[in-house]
């Protein structure tokens, strides 16, 4: 959990206590966009507790991308990947999901195949791929022990906020808070809690855009 309350963040806003730990791995291209401003993945650890952002290509296995989260370091189950749901949307069963498919979490297999929910299909952990649809694809095959994780994608109850300041490569594509947000709502978490993230994601938008024009009228 990040020490301070940043600008994009409402100040009146305290970090909300989930029962799901969330482990963002954050490609290291992704904190130097020119649009850093609307990264989204900040604002799940600035507003959720327990919450993680690690920034690299790879980790030799889960308890090194775990290393330095105390909180979660403590916890012996989970140190085993199989505790782990990893949400990822570049698959090619969620590429190919059917425009009347209800949304909510849908789970693969190893292959990426669609399966049946596993009989034990509690979530200890929540892992998230943060970065372009590539970078998460490249997050994904450099780091083989997400392979022992649990596979899942989701398919939104609506499409992303993000409209045209970045594009998704698909229309059930969504943002990082939004994914968060809507998965955690699916497991029946407190409404107020995906509403309040989703909130927060649409204010920094804003602030986003009202900034890029203002610099654009300076320079006419």
């Amino acid at each position: 959990m990040s020490s301070g309350l940043r600008s994009g963040i409402s100040i009146f806003l305290l970090p909300m206590k989930i029962p799901v730990p969330i482990l963002i791995l954050q490609h290291p291209q992704e904190p130097s966009r020119k649009d850093q401003e609307v990264s989204s993945a900040r604002i799940l650890t600035e507003l959720l507790e327990p919450s993680a952002v690690k920034v690299g290509l790879s980790w030799k296995n889960l308890p090194h991308a775990l290393k330095g989260w105390r909180e979660i370091e403590e916890i012996e189950e989970l140190q085993k990947p199989k505790a782990w749901h990893t949400l990822y949307l570049g698959t090619k069963a969620n590429a190919e999901v059917d425009p009347g498919t209800l949304p909510g979490i849908y789970y693969l297999d190893k292959k990426g195949d669609p399966i049946d929910p596993p009989m034990e299909a509690e979530i200890g952990g929540l892992i998230l791929l943060d970065g372009t649809w590539a970078q998460a694809k490249t997050l994904w095959w450099r780091n083989a022990w997400l392979t022992k994780t649990q596979r899942i994608f989701i398919v939104p109850k609506s499409k992303s906020l993000y409209g045209n300041i970045r594009k998704e490569p698909r229309p059930e594509c969504v943002s990082t808070v939004e994914a968060a947000a809507e998965t955690l709502g699916f497991l029946g978490l407190d409404s107020s809690i995906e509403s309040k993230l989703k909130e927060e994601f649409a204010l920094s938008l804003k602030k986003f855009k009202e900034t890029r024009k203002s610099a654009g009228l300076k320079k006419n």
